[in-house]
């Protein structure tokens, strides 16, 4: 306990400050809480909503708490259970559910003396905005003429006798010790105060009516503070009610969206975070879901709000401007989201795109360096081929006589002929392999030369026509792409027609040797029948 003179000042409760400790023990002892935020991305609801009070008065406007109200009353009337009373005795471990049909909203405000009471907003379930604007202006009328000890005092005796029927006379005595004895003994008016105040017609003044249990709890601690930078994390329930919804302030938030390739990024947009408690006795979080559902409806297509106004002040065709308006923002955010995109993967193309041109021209050399090694081992191969041929046709020729002469210079003047047309045609296979081997690269170099060209182009008209030059470039960088493949498929094929030129000429001298040979063995044949 602290000591006396550490106490700057001393304040006992008084009747108000009673009561709202009283049922908050009540609801914190008895309770079982569910605490659930709910943060919808409420962007374009919010610019809707700049449209709802064009034309009116300021007195008249509707206010972003009144919007809140009747969307929250939309989505109890999809999910009723949430609107609802709750009896249940623990000892004998039994209860029931009344599921309410009137919507009527308890909801905290301030008095102009500045004190806080929960006002009972009666009967919100079909009123439209405009009523709901009317009904509060006449609930803040009738706070000027209201006194705040004298409603409160009507309120805790009715809750008073109420237990004393119940049989709870120990807390009767209790209240009634606590409320009329000593330092803490509730002030209220008497003799002449106590009639003049009486003598205010009840509806020009709040009575007990206004600020008993509604069906529901609603707290907008949006309106206290909107600069506010976070969400309620739990607030009571008041029994017997079952559900109550703090709702905040709406803020600017990163996040997670999904763009057109179903990936997730990061957008900055409007948020407003509803706590939504509710009594696990009587609800279960599946059982809330419908009403988190018609919030997102409503969120999405808000020009709903117009159909709730009462009079109406916009038309339909006006209410479908501004839905193709929210649309088109939408589509921009979109829009914008793909053009950051489609450069991202322009400039990452056109990097595939020369490093892919380096990689061919790398392929073409290589390409074209075996070409040449097998043209030299075909030439090779060719002159070894020549050289046994010569060498065992001179050994034939040695052992053939004179008789023979003639047959074997001829065999010797057809077999340089064959080594001169083999040597011509290896060479013209190396010069053809040569040219198409410069010719590729040309080609490569060129090819590589206009795609980084049409990249650099598309990327300057990317600058100024957007999306379609990033098409552009792409076209581009495929032609490019396409180009490569044909002058490597090309110079591949030319290569292969090189080699077989080169096995075609060694068949031929092959063919040519084995004429060679048979012209000896005919030419000895005929000295042996000569010789006969």
């Amino acid at each position: 306990m602290a000591k006396k003179d550490n106490i700057s000042k001393t304040e006992h409760f008084g009747i108000q400050r009673k009561i709202v400790a009283n049922m908050t023990t009540e609801s914190w002892q008895n309770i079982p809480h569910v605490t659930y935020t709910y943060e919808p991305d409420v962007t374009e609801f919010m610019a809707q909503y700049k449209h709802l009070n064009e034309g009116v008065e300021k007195e008249n406007k509707i206010t972003v708490n009144t919007l809140m109200l009747k969307v929250i009353c939309e989505g109890l009337k999809a999910c009723p259970a949430m609107n609802a009373h709750i009896e249940f005795d623990s000892k004998f471990v039994r209860g029931h559910i009344n599921t309410l049909n009137e919507i009527n909203i308890s909801m905290p405000m301030v008095l102009p003396t500045g004190e806080m009471m929960t006002i009972n907003l009666h009967n919100f379930e079909n009123k439209n905005l405009e009523e709901m604007v009317e009904y509060i202006k006449d609930v803040h009328r009738r706070m000027e003429n209201t006194d705040l000890n004298e409603v409160m005092f009507d309120v805790s005796l009715d809750n008073t006798l109420t237990g004393l029927k119940q049989g709870k006379i120990k807390q009767t005595l209790r209240r009634l010790i606590g409320s009329k004895t000593g330092k803490h003994r509730v002030k209220t008016l008497k003799g002449k105060e106590k009639r003049e105040y009486e003598a205010i017609p009840e509806s020009d003044r709040l009575t007990k009516h206004d600020i008993e249990q509604g069906s529901i709890t609603i707290s907008n601690i949006g309106s206290v503070y909107r600069e506010q930078r976070g969400a309620a994390a739990l607030i009571e329930i008041i029994p017997p009610q079952v559900t109550a919804i703090a709702v905040g302030a709406v803020q600017d938030k990163p996040v997670v969206v999904v763009n057109e390739n179903d990936e997730k990024e990061i957008a900055i947009r409007q948020v407003l975070p509803f706590t939504i408690v509710f009594d696990h006795r009587a609800l279960d979080f599946g059982d809330i879901v419908p009403f988190i559902k018609k919030l997102d409806e409503i969120f999405e297509e808000p020009e709903i709000m117009f159909e709730w106004k009462g009079e109406k002040t916009i038309s339909d065709t006006e209410i479908e401007e501004l839905k193709v308006e929210r649309v088109e923002r939408e589509t921009k955010f979109e829009e914008s989201k793909k053009r950051e995109k489609a450069k991202r993967d322009a400039d990452k193309n056109a990097l595939k795109a020369a490093e892919k041109a380096e990689k061919a021209e790398a392929d073409a050399e290589k390409a074209f360096k075996e070409a040449e090694e097998r043209a030299e081992r075909a030439e090779k191969e060719l002159a070894e081929a020549t050289e046994k041929a010569d060498k065992k046709a001179l050994r034939e020729a040695e052992k053939a006589e004179k008789d023979a002469y003639e047959a074997e210079e001829k065999a010797k003047r057809e077999i340089e002929k064959i080594k001169k047309e083999a040597a011509e045609k290896a060479e013209r296979a190396m010069k053809e392999a040569e040219d198409k081997k410069e010719k590729a690269l040309r080609d490569a170099e060129k090819a590589r030369e206009e795609a980084l060209a049409k990249a650099d182009k598309a990327r300057q008209e990317a600058e100024k026509k957007r999306l379609d030059a990033e098409e552009k470039k792409a076209k581009a960088l495929s032609d490019a792409d396409k180009f490569k493949k044909e002058a490597l498929d090309k110079a591949l094929k030319e290569k292969e027609k090189a080699q077989l030129e080169l096995e075609k000429a060694k068949q031929e001298a092959s063919e040519l040797a084995e004429k060679a040979r048979e012209a000896k063995e005919k030419a000895a044949a005929f000295l042996e029948n000569k010789e006969n």
